[in-house]
């Protein structure tokens, strides 16, 4: 049996993946109201029609029906397999994918399900935490003093609110009886981060206390983590939530998510120290910068940007901590540099920092001084000039023995070439001679590990593109890919009932137009039924109805009975459905849209069938369809009788089979008469 990909790591992956910069990446995203569309990569067209969700980190488009989350976006792009689809992600997240034994594949689950779960609950008790903090903000007792902090500091309460800052009490307590008022609750809120044991006397208290609380987002905009500032002078000033499951502070940028909100096309992102500084800089209407979290800039901050922007700017104070970050800044980032990108620096004057600048000077000076700022060039020879001087040969030594390591971690191209020349030009040294120092300065590479798998670059096909036509032939096509595409992806066995039942749905009301659909519903046993048949049975014809219109649910205020007594999977499918919808339709007050129903039907293991079912629109006959709707439903009942009957058929055949069976047999039939008639008079 061939190794599976635990579920575990494909979750993580995918919390690691945003699927706006994925598509982005091969497709230009525009942004349109709270999702992103995009004319569709899978068919022609002219009007954009494919739409991404950030918040459920799902794609769809309305033309061709393709849909589904990042892994799917990959799998359907460049027609990899599932584990390929993974390899490939993984690769861009600097991942190695594990692999499940078999005879652990039990305790893998177990142990899978348990760190999802963990995740989940950390998502929940955060969410939870930030809405405390910031009720506290509205309505505590003590809560004037973070006012007049926030107020004095320039902070308007619509900019706090929109970064959801809050305050925390004092008290050591106050947390963790509003979110786990049972002792047996509490460990979840240590696990969060949110609640420390002391490691001697084991007693249980809140992290932050009298702190004003910002709340820390990843890419979907969940809380992860939180920062907590004193109102005073006291020490520490800042205090961040330690690593957790759910929060790695050197891959996080505070801001980042408010930023992009804000403005889907950044033009550049500004990196300064602190949460007031970035919060007090939107105040001001500078909506692009970001915080490390108690960090220095790291690599997984600069790719993160560059997929985002081609410019960053370091903004630090101009002391000795101001510079050592900057000096920092600028070695992590010129492994980044490659033609397109800038990196540029901005030191204040000691004593100063952007909220003080901003508020002192307003939004056009620090613009002015933003645009100004020195480029990554002219700060490494700066920094490594200084204190030197040009005209003395040791000094010029001692420069390009400096330099010449740096400028050969800048990747080949003209910025690389112009930089060497510039060494060249202030050292007198030739580039023979500068690659020399280089050498003699490189570490030792160490041994790289035996590689065991090669990530899948996207491969070219020479298939041609699905096209926006609506002809069954089209649709086929994407079946049949969709088939191959979601081979890998575990999903639940159907039941032989489905395959065996099949000839029931001969029926001409349900014909296709065209006859290419001739692929039997029992052709993908033991999955979902993603290859389509020439005739759709009712629940399949259920299914489309309320996929491509949800609203078609609103006369069925009740799921009839018979559904939950069918054998056949798809109707269980169908109930899971029709539930969806009624509980969508009441917390939405209204009706969900396809799109809306499709992106909440996503995770479902049935949604490679669900998906080419919606992808088939032009199947279904016009007109009223919370009519066809109930049709179908009924013809499930028919379905239903046969079922009873067979059952019932089989007890009659019985040697001691008694009168009273034979009666059922003959009442049943009887049923079924009435119902046929019901049928024909609709048609």
């Amino acid at each position: 049996m061939a190794s599976r990909i635990p579920q575990s790591f494909i979750d993580d992956l995918l919390d690691r993946t945003d699927i706006v910069d994925l598509v982005d990446g091969h497709v230009k995203l525009k942004k349109t109201g709270r999702n992103y569309s995009a004319c569709c990569p899978f068919h022609k067209e002219k009007t954009p029609s494919f739409s991404v969700a950030p918040d459920k980190q799902f794609y769809y488009c309305f033309g061709c029906g393709a849909g589904g989350n990042a892994i799917g976006f990959l799998m359907q792009l460049a027609n990899l397999n599932f584990p390929e689809a993974v390899e490939e992600l993984a690769s861009k997240a600097g991942l190695s994918v594990p692999k499940d034994d078999s005879t652990t594949s039990k305790a893998a689950s177990a142990a899978s399900q348990a760190k999802t779960q963990a995740r989940n609950q950390a998502y929940d008790l955060l969410n939870r935490a930030s809405q405390y903090y910031q009720s506290q903000l509205r309505r505590h007792a003590d809560r004037q003093k973070a006012v007049v902090y926030l107020k004095g500091r320039g902070l308007n309460g619509q900019i706090a609110q929109r970064f959801g800052v809050g305050y925390a009490p004092e008290g050591w307590q106050n947390l963790m009886l509003e979110l786990a008022p049972k002792k047996e609750q509490e460990q979840a809120l240590i696990d969060s981060g949110m609640v420390v044991e002391h490691e001697e006397t084991k007693r249980r208290y809140d992290r932050f206390r009298d702190r004003i609380m910002f709340p820390i987002k990843d890419y979907k905009g969940r809380i992860i983590a939180f920062g907590g500032r004193v109102l005073g002078d006291e020490k520490p000033k800042y205090l961040n939530s330690p690593e957790t499951i759910v929060f790695h502070k050197q891959k996080e940028l505070y801001g980042l998510y408010e930023a992009r909100q804000h403005e889907r096309n950044l033009k550049r992102i500004m990196v300064v120290e602190g949460y007031m500084d970035v919060v007090a800089l939107a105040q001001h209407n500078i909506n692009y910068a970001v915080a490390t979290l108690g960090t220095s800039t790291s690599s997984f901050h600069l790719e993160r940007i560059f997929k985002l922007v081609s410019e960053v700017v370091f903004c630090f104070d101009g002391d000795a901590a101001g510079l050592k970050a900057a000096d920092r800044a600028m070695h992590t980032c010129l492994p980044f540099m490659e033609d397109g990108r800038q990196a540029r620096f901005l030191l204040l004057p000691d004593g100063e920092d952007p909220d003080s600048v901003v508020r002192k000077e307003g939004k056009e000076k620090l613009t002015a001084l933003i645009v100004d700022a020195t480029p990554l060039s002219d700060f490494l020879f700066q920094r490594l000039s200084k204190d030197l001087d040009t005209h003395n040969l040791e000094h010029r030594a001692k420069l390009a023995t400096d330099a010449s390591p740096l400028i050969a971690t800048i990747p080949k191209g003209i910025m690389h070439s112009m930089m060497q020349a510039r060494l060249s030009k202030i050292t007198g040294l030739d580039k023979d001679t500068l690659e020399q120092l280089i050498a003699l300065k490189a570490p030792i590479a160490k041994p790289e590990p035996l590689e065991t798998s090669k990530p899948s670059a996207l491969p070219t096909t020479n298939k041609a593109p699905i096209t926006g036509s609506k002809s069954d032939q089209n649709t086929a096509d994407l079946a049949r890919q969709s088939t191959h595409d979601y081979a890998d992806y575990h999903m639940a066995h159907t039941n032989s009932d489905i395959d065996e039942n099949a000839h029931h749905w001969h029926d001409d009301h349900y014909q296709s137009a065209p006859s290419d659909h001739n692929a039997p519903l029992g052709s993908a046993k033991h999955s979902f039924n993603a290859m389509l048949p020439k005739v759709q049975n009712p629940a399949h014809a259920a299914i489309r109805v309320i996929l491509r219109h949800p609203e078609a649910v609103e006369p069925i205020t009740q799921i009839p009975s018979h559904l939950s007594e069918l054998k056949m999977q798809d109707a269980g499918v169908l109930i899971q459905l029709l539930s969806t919808v009624q509980a969508m339709h009441k917390q939405l007050k209204r009706w969900p849209n396809p799109a809306e129903l499709h992106i909440e039907c996503a995770s479902w293991e049935s949604w490679p069938m669900l998906r080419q079912l919606a992808a088939l629109e032009s199947l279904l006959p016009q007109g009223n369809y919370p009519q066809q709707l109930e049709e179908a439903i009924s013809r499930l009942l028919g379905h239903h009788f046969d079922e009873r009957y067979a059952q019932i058929l089989q007890l009659a055949s019985q040697p001691n089979a008694d009168a009273s069976i034979k009666k059922q047999l003959k009442e049943l039939l009887k049923e079924k008469e009435e119902l046929q008639n019901r049928l024909k008079g609709r048609q």
